[in-house]
């Protein structure tokens, strides 16, 4: 299938998935960047954000889609290893979840960071890929 501005190819779809995935575990493996977004997007609850994001790039419905060529065998497992950490963190908190300089003091939030940067390293093997063509 031929992308045209009003439809994009499913595999361009799921590169530009891939890259906010890589978006997302940038923000949620660095203690900083949580401080800076919220820094700069006063009105978002930073913590609610890392919580309920990672859901919207990656459930159960979106899951099979994460296949060979866009993401390897690698960074499915790397999805699956931070999904585990991500849902035990989601339980473990509080609702609603405390004030993000709170939770950056918490083992759950230590361990969500540590959990998003390993998944981070994998992903960045291969960094992002185009937004506008296909890349296999």
């Amino acid at each position: 299938m031929t992308d045209t501005p009003e439809q994009p190819s499913q595999l361009l779809i799921t590169q530009r998935v891939r890259n906010r995935i890589i978006e997302y575990l940038e923000v949620a493996s660095d203690f900083a960047a949580q401080l800076e977004y919220q820094k700069n997007v006063p009105i978002a609850h930073v913590p609610t954000e890392v919580i309920c994001e990672w859901n919207d790039w990656v459930s159960e419905q979106s899951r099979p889609a994460f296949t060979e060529p866009v993401f390897t065998v690698e960074e499915q497992a790397a999805i699956d290893q931070f999904h585990t950490v991500w849902d035990k963190v989601a339980d473990e908190t509080p609702d609603p979840l405390p004030e993000l300089e709170v939770l950056m003091k918490s083992e759950p939030w230590r361990l969500l960071r540590g959990a998003a940067s390993r998944a981070l390293t994998v992903f960045n093997q291969r960094g992002r890929f185009s937004e506008d063509f296909e890349q296999f």
